[in-house]
């Protein structure tokens, strides 16, 4: 009984893999609209797709140990921005509040950033991260308003 149920599911499965949706993307016809596709899911969210490049710079943000030698060479400023070391732990790390930090966005200083990637024991990418934020910024501003 267990042997018959195991291969009737074996059977669905492989008439799906071979059959069912190869013949479903046929008849679909033009598979170059999984972009809009993505952004009608998941724009609304503030989820915004990512590009091979941008994927390699937030990898250099995980690199981040939180030591705070960052802040310690870049205090923050009067404004909204509070600390360097905000930028890889929490900024880069969710899109949709992005809107909601351009005050702070606006307040990041290049040279300050240098100074701060110079002491990071950990080499994390603070001005490629700076300009990563500004343009997925001006993404979801594009898509959200």
């Amino acid at each position: 009984m267990r042997f018959w149920r195991k291969l009737e599911a074996n059977l669905y499965w492989g008439y799906r893999a071979v059959i069912a949706q190869p013949l479903k993307r046929l008849l679909q016809g033009d598979s170059s609209k999984g972009i809009q596709k993505f952004l009608s899911n998941y724009a609304p969210e503030g989820l915004l797709p990512l590009t091979a490049d941008e994927h390699q710079v937030l990898l250099g943000a995980s690199r981040c140990i939180h030591c705070g030698l960052c802040d310690a060479i870049s205090p923050a400023g009067d404004g909204s921005f509070q600390s360097v070391s905000l930028i890889p732990v929490a900024y880069a790390r969710a899109t949709p509040h992005l809107v909601n930090l351009e005050a702070a966005l606006s307040e990041l200083r290049s040279d300050a950033l240098e100074k701060a990637e110079a002491v990071c024991p950990t080499r994390v990418p603070l001005r490629a991260l700076s300009s990563y934020l500004q343009r997925k910024l001006l993404e979801a501003k594009r898509e959200f308003t």
